[in-house]
């Protein structure tokens, strides 16, 4: 069962959730104390020592369903699988195996005694082996079926049958008697074999729904954000959540690495001058990385309120990373929404920020007015540590561009990064004004799919920082 736990946290592990060697020490520890009589106990346990997060809690209960549905099935439950017994018959085996002393195969006895918890277990050793790690498509379930089967010695299960029908008929049964027990008993060795092919149906669904979550976020991550139903909004909101903790892990991993500091040669061949060129002593040389500030800009009109919400997700769970973070939103008129993200939880502040906040939400976009009101408004508070993330279509509706805003909050920031979610196609087609604000920008890029948005909030996070004016 160990063996099996440890297979259990790999696939958490794959399925994107942290947990360390010690915890999985844990979740032995605590298993091996609590056994497998009850199985919800056993299933809150390792939640308790694995689980982190709640928002972690459905992948785990959908894996573990997967992984130890046969727990349901231990004991009776098995046995059942193994067809209907019969008392009478069942008391007749036993009786001649005992009274004769047969010697008889490990699985030939497990099948007559009914034991199926230990059959299943037989059935598990028997495919670790069988290469059911290629199993991808259902029909391979008879190819790897027969493969395990083929690892069991069914002419000696065959051959123990047949002494055992031998025993029975010296014994005076009538053929009829003969018969219902030999029936009895393919009965037994058809449903071990359905056993068998049980389990490969349970490794299959159990991989293809990790497969399938995987491949789903792929489709999701390069599918464009103006063209997401409904549904695939909610899906997609666990896939930023995902890229967030991915992002933040990398960070604190790298913080971790430098905070051990890297070699300063000059301190440290000048020391070793004291021993004879020998460096007897290591002196590091440590840099003080500041966190930036960021500030967050977002068109929210029709067009691009689905890239607008991803953003403001993706940030607001990465707000650790900055010292600050303040947030506006604008169609034509332009407010802060900050105050929502400090006091309600990220979903609520986001749907109040695209719904709720003193915008007119049904006017059409106006950049250039916008951009005049944050100068007028907001200058002053503007610095060298403060970095503008932008997002917006740049389809200005015909409307003065006002583009000298953008560049007088260009000479007050560290950068401005824009992210456009149209494609470069249609910059500067029709009503759009990218051209005239992609020259005060140090950065523009297009932001069609979740992909390209945590491409650029990683490298925001990870490089961009570093960079002096």
């Amino acid at each position: 069962m160990d063996e099996r736990i440890l297979e259990f946290i790999g696939d958490l592990r794959r399925a994107e959730i942290r947990i360390s060697p010690s915890e999985a020490v844990d979740a032995l520890a605590a298993t091996a104390e609590i056994g497998l009589d009850d199985r919800e106990t056993f299933k809150s346990t390792l939640a308790a020592t694995l689980i982190k997060e709640s928002r972690d809690r459905e992948t785990f209960d959908r894996l573990f369903n997967l992984y130890f549905l046969d727990l349901q099935a231990l004991g009776a439950g098995l046995k059942k699988a193994l067809g209907p017994e019969d008392p009478r018959i069942q008391q007749l085996l036993n009786q001649v195996m005992s009274e004769e002393g047969l010697d008889l195969d490990d699985m030939t006895e497990l099948m007559l005694e009914g034991q199926g918890s230990a059959m299943e277990m037989a059935i598990r050793a028997r495919g670790q082996g069988a290469g059911l790690e290629r199993l991808m498509y259902f029909l391979q379930i008879g190819y790897f079926s027969r493969r395990i089967q083929d690892r069991f010695d069914w002419e000696t299960i065959e051959r123990d049958i047949q002494q055992l029908m031998a025993l029975l008929e010296a014994r005076g049964l009538d053929p009829g008697q003969l018969a219902r027990i030999r029936s009895y008993l393919d009965l037994r060795l058809e449903s071990f074999r359905r056993m068998i092919r049980q389990h490969v149906e349970r490794e299959l669904e159990r991989r293809a729904w990790r497969q399938g979550e995987r491949l789903t976020r792929e489709i999701l991550s390069e599918k464009p954000l103006f063209a997401l139903t409904p549904d695939e909004v909610n899906q997609m909101k666990n896939v930023v959540a995902r890229l967030a903790r991915r992002i933040k892990d990398a960070l604190a991993l790298r913080q971790r690495e430098q905070a051990k500091g890297r070699l300063d040669a000059r301190r440290t061949i000048r020391k070793s001058l004291a021993y004879g060129g020998v460096p007897m002593e290591i002196f590091l040389r440590r840099r003080h990385r500041e966190k930036p500030k960021l500030i967050t800009v977002c068109d929210v009109s029709d067009s691009v309120r689905n890239a607008s919400r991803f953003m403001l997700q993706l940030v607001w769970s990465l707000q650790e990373c900055f010292s600050r973070v303040r947030s506006y939103v604008f169609v034509s008129e332009i407010a802060e929404v900050t105050q929502a993200f400090n006091t309600l939880p990220v979903e609520r502040a986001i749907e109040w920020a695209l719904k709720g906040a003193p915008v007119d939400f049904h006017c059409r976009s106006d950049f250039g007015y916008a951009f005049s009101r944050f100068v007028k408004t907001e200058l002053d508070s503007l610095d060298r540590k403060t970095t503008i993330l932008m997002l917006g279509d740049a389809r200005n509706n015909y409307n003065d561009p006002q583009a000298w805003a953008l560049r007088l909050m260009r000479e007050r920031v560290k950068g401005i990064i824009w992210l456009n979610p149209e494609g470069q196609w249609g910059w500067g087609i029709g009503d759009s004004v990218m051209p005239l604000y992609a020259p005060a920008c140090d950065v523009v890029r297009e932001c069609r799919t979740i992909a390209q948005l945590a491409e650029v909030v990683d490298n925001l996070v990870h490089h961009w920082w570093r960079r002096g004016r």
